[in-house]
């Protein structure tokens, strides 16, 4: 996710709610019951972001047993890559990786040493009342924002680089906390398959609609015979039926 947004066409909009982190999580927030299990984390470098329609990006991620040598190395160079393109979060499946691990830090790269590891995180709970609507950008859509709605509070369950089980409350009426739980939860959908524009209005992906379709010819005509999933095309307007003239 990127660091800097286009401030004109940031909207922020807060709808009441009924306490913190409501237990409401929808299906999609789930983790998949059939998601495997790897007990190494195996990658190859060079890594570079993944950009969309790359099928990778839609693959099912494997929850992670082994907490070694080879997944510091691969959040290490995630967390390179993500300061490399100036972005706020990562998560491995944007490598090419599809791992369920997630690195962030809210402060991007003016504040090194910040980051968070996340293995295996799940979505316990989210405020079904409250919902955030804000400008998102991903550094697999390079140059494209739109608005996003998503549950202001959340509460997560996972596990850190060691292994550790950890637990956060994110969200809550303040901007900096707000930041937070859009981050996760961005990073958290690129492990469940679902690109931020899943999560848009028809009307709001239709501002972005000629660059997604770009991206996926880009990525047809560098990968010839791949088949992944593409977006619709907008389909063209009737043409007005004429009244008929009046016969004098």
């Amino acid at each position: 996710m990127p660091r800097i947004m286009p401030r004109s066409r940031v909207s922020t909009k807060v709808f009441a709610a009924k306490g913190f982190a409501a237990p409401a999580v929808s299906k999609d927030m789930l983790v998949p019951k059939n998601a495997p299990t790897v007990t190494k984390v195996e990658f190859e470098q060079p890594l570079s972001i993944v950009k969309y329609p790359d099928p990778r990006l839609r693959a099912m991620n494997s929850k992670i047993k082994a907490f070694d040598s080879s997944l510091m190395d691969l959040a290490k160079e995630m967390i390179r890559l993500m300061y490399e393109d100036d972005g706020v979060g990562l998560a491995a499946p944007q490598v090419g990786v599809n791992v369920r691990l997630m690195v962030f830090n809210p402060d991007g790269k003016t504040k090194p040493g910040n980051e968070s590891i996340l293995v295996n995180p799940v979505i316990v709970s989210c405020s079904s009342e409250i919902t955030a609507i804000e400008t998102e950008g991903c550094l697999s859509f390079p140059k494209l924002y739109a608005l996003v709605g998503r549950p202001r509070d959340i509460v997560v369950q996972a596990q850190n680089e060691k292994g550790e089980d950890v637990k956060l409350e994110l969200g809550g009426e303040s901007e900096q906390g707000a930041w937070v739980s859009r981050i996760f939860q961005h990073e958290y959908d690129h492990l469940q398959g679902i690109l931020f524009h899943d999560r848009m209005k028809k009307s709001e992906v239709d501002t972005i609609r000629e660059g997604l379709l770009a991206q996926e010819a880009e990525w047809i005509a560098a990968n010839p015979g791949v088949d992944v999933p593409m977006l619709d095309s907008p389909k063209p307007k009737k043409a007005e039926k004429k009244a008929p003239k009046n016969k004098k």
